[in-house]
């Protein structure tokens, strides 16, 4: 009998991996930013476990690599995540990646976002305001520019997808140790790629 449930947990786990690996975009992505301030990663992720649970896509600022070791301990509910992760010390840096839906850049490098546009990356970190304004308007790309607590998180779009037409689509001052959760239309990038 053991190895009959075994086997069918090891089935349904490949399964789910599958499913995981040729899933379709959806409308929505639910997108968590964390603002953290290099502390008090544990609680954190357990005051807002069911924001972070609930998220598609995870972006995080201020990162170490210790907290990469706190972040396995839990890595049962990152599962099937997309998620990146800048480091604490130099916020050009990339921590941890994982997933498509998400990337960082640096800088305007036209053929690295064609290729993250080919690839299926909906939304790109930066870390300048202007650069992801830019971007935002020359790619279909959501741009995420995480702050520092107590400082302007921003999210831009392309202009037609803005309320207020000036290409800013979320804005918040962040505080430290929480979590913001947005849901991001990406099918509608898709209309402003085929244009």
């Amino acid at each position: 009998m053991n190895i009959l449930s075994d086997y069918f947990k090891k089935f349904l786990r490949n399964l789910r991996k599958l499913a995981f690996s040729r899933r379709v975009p959806r409308k929505f992505l639910t997108v968590a930013i964390i603002h953290y301030d290099g502390k008090g990663l544990k609680d954190v992720i357990g005051n807002f476990s069911v924001e972070l649970k609930s998220a598609d896509v995870i972006v995080g600022k201020n990162f170490s690599k210790e907290d990469l070791k706190i972040l396995r301990a839990f890595e049962r509910s990152f599962q099937n995540k997309h998620i990146l992760l800048t480091e604490l010390d130099n916020s050009n840096s990339v921590l941890y990646h994982h997933g498509n839906y998400i990337n960082h850049v640096n800088s305007f490098d036209i053929k690295k976002l064609r290729s993250f546009e080919n690839h299926g990356t909906v939304i790109v970190v930066v870390n300048d305001k202007k650069l992801g304004w830019m971007i935002s308007q020359m790619f279909p790309f959501y741009c995420i520019i995480p702050g520092e607590p107590f400082q302007e998180t921003l999210i831009t779009a392309p202009i037609p997808l803005t309320r207020n037409s000036d290409g800013y689509y979320f804005s918040k001052i962040s505080y430290r140790n929480q979590v913001t959760i947005i849901d991001l239309n990406i099918e509608i990038l898709s209309d402003f790629k085929a244009k």
